[in-house]
């Protein structure tokens, strides 16, 4: 009866006071994730996708420009007052000495009825347009081009963010752990000199100065847990996370060789030129200045159009239409409009595309100087942190073993506290730049890849 009482108390805290872990909004990130999250929820990101949808659109209205035009159309006219035109009496003079004196030499006839009912199909066809059609839908596909580069360059942004985000968070979280080791080892520092001063073997100073070592390390543990928080909060932002959820961080800083280190300063940097989608993005756009100068260029030249209209056409004093009472039209005709003067419009246009055009080609060498600069500074930065974490590695091992020396001295009263401190913080700051080699270890390993444009995904 006991353990039934029991059972059901239990299920009862569960349906009415359920645990802060079955309730809480979590989410468990590894480096993948985080990039999958942000590609699928970045704002930003979503915003250009939806540019891309547009270029597409306009692709479908560049081809209505050449395309034929159909359009029908009805009227219905209703008129109030019937104009009335004065003509000769053609009447009187076919009869000439027959006809009566009294027949007047002019009459007023009015030639329509008061309804009039019109409707019919009407076709517009451009024939030539001095090269501006076509030009007009090459540009529209080069538009599309140079907005899926740019959709290609956020997202390979993002995803470096997204790594910038995620191996921030495994940096605080490193620093944060070395701030509670170092907060541990100077509460046992203290425990130790208590016991020696305790048994005489200790001065009240060195008991002091132990107590001292641990309220220092306060401020800088409450930091790193301050900075852990801030991470975590940049990486909801850049994955467009709920703010209220709960994040759990899958993974650690460890070291990866990357084959990126055996290629030359000048493979990458043509490797860049290849395949970035700024450079790519600019090749469009230079053809589409191209193509401004050919539809500018169009003005010049004369137009042909073909029209055709078939109407059906109605008059009556009333509204009781019927089919007798309709007459059918159907007319079509070539149309040629010939440019003589435009009032420099025309000349100005060209003048501007060409413009336009040695601006698109002057901005491709400054973009491709820019690039070549920044695969530099990308490269030597990855050389420069690859060779700072292999001198950090050594020296952690170096600063372990010299604190177990300390440790080991100070209690056999060979040596100080102040050494014992000092092998501490000497501990301490090695993980630190450990820590930090790491860090800018594996962000500069993408930040390569970015440089280069060979950044698709997680490495």
């Amino acid at each position: 009866m006991i353990r039934i009482v029991t059972v059901f108390s239990i299920l009862v805290s569960f349906c009415f006071f359920p645990s802060k872990g079955l309730t809480q909004n979590s989410e468990v990130l590894n480096l993948e994730r985080c990039i999958t999250i942000a590609l699928e929820q970045n704002p930003e990101f979503m915003i250009a996708k939806k540019q891309l949808d547009k270029s597409q659109a306009d692709i479908w209205n560049s081809y209505s420009y050449v395309l034929p035009q159909l359009s029908a159309n009805a009227r219905l006219q209703h008129a109030w007052k019937i104009q009335e035109t004065t003509i000769p009496n053609f009447i009187k003079s076919m009869l000439g000495p027959l006809a009566s004196p009294d027949m007047p030499d002019y009459v007023r006839i009015a030639f329509t009825l008061e309804n009039n009912l019109t409707y019919g199909l009407s076709l517009n066809q451009p024939l030539f347009l001095g090269g501006a059609g076509i030009a007009g839908i090459k540009t529209a596909y080069a538009a599309r081009d140079a907005q899926m580069q740019n959709l290609e360059s956020q997202r390979q942004n993002l995803i470096y963010q997204s790594v910038d985000a995620f191996y921030g968070c495994l940096f605080a979280r490193e620093v944060l752990q070395v701030q509670e080791e170092t907060v541990q080892q100077a509460e046992a520092n203290l425990d130790v000199v208590q016991k020696k001063y305790s048994a005489g073997a200790a001065s009240g100073f060195e008991a002091m100065r132990a107590k001292v070592e641990v309220a220092n390390r306060q401020p800088d543990l409450i930091n790193a847990r301050n900075q852990y928080s801030s991470a975590l909060t940049r990486l909801r932002i850049i994955l467009g996370i709920d703010p209220k959820t709960e994040l759990d961080i899958e993974g650690a800083l460890v070291f990866t060789e990357d084959h990126f280190d055996t290629l030359s300063l000048e493979e990458l940097q043509n490797m860049a030129f290849q395949n970035r989608p700024e450079i790519i993005a600019l090749d469009k756009q230079k053809a589409i200045a191209g193509y401004g100068v050919t539809i500018a260029r169009s003005d010049y030249l004369p137009k042909l159009f073909f029209t055709t209209d078939y109407s059906q056409m109605a008059n009556r004093n009333d509204l009781k239409f019927s089919g007798g009472d309709f007459s059918e039209g159907f007319t079509s005709a070539l149309s040629l409009q010939i440019p003589i003067f435009s009032g420099f419009r025309t000349s100005s246009q060209v003048q501007k595309a060409k413009l336009d055009l040695n601006i698109v080609t002057d901005t491709e060498r400054q973009l491709r100087d820019a690039i070549a600069a920044e695969v530099e500074l990308a490269y030597n930065r990855f050389i420069e942190t690859k060779n700072k974490y292999v001198s950090a590695s050594e020296t952690v091992n170096l600063a372990v073993e010299a604190l177990r020396l300390a440790n080991l001295m100070y209690d056999e009263g060979t040596n100080t506290q102040l050494d014992v401190l000092n092998s501490q913080l000497a501990l301490t700051q090695s993980k630190l730049n450990y820590t930090q080699s790491l860090y800018e270890y594996q962000v500069s390993r993408y930040q390569l890849r970015k440089a280069t444009g060979q950044l698709a995904g997680a490495l």
